[in-house]
């Protein structure tokens, strides 16, 4: 009985491993950029998703309010306004994972 738990105990541990080791690295997505077109609209994008990962746009308005667009896996642009009136864009970036 120990010698069958221990055989259970060693191949549970090498799959382990061996699923971790075995999985494929994933890559960031590149050439993003954003760019603001008019005080309360703002635009983003990444170029090459190819190696996997996700992107999302994210901005900041004057309020004080954040927001980010839904999590990308395509080249396919986003954009995002201030909602509240009279806020503008203060800030807008490109997260990647």
């Amino acid at each position: 009985m120990r010698l069958r738990s221990s055989l259970v105990s060693i191949g549970l541990g090498a799959a382990l491993a061996l699923g971790v080791m075995a999985a494929p690295a994933q890559a960031t997505p590149t050439g993003c950029s954003h760019w603001q077109t008019s005080p309360t609209f703002a635009y983003g994008v990444c170029n090459d998703v190819s190696q996997g990962g996700w992107w999302r746009l994210g901005i900041r308005c004057s309020d004080g309010d954040y927001d980010w667009s839904d999590e990308k896996r395509t080249t396919q642009r986003t954009s995002l306004r201030c909602n509240n009136s009279g806020a503008v864009i203060t800030h807008h970036w490109i997260d990647t994972y």
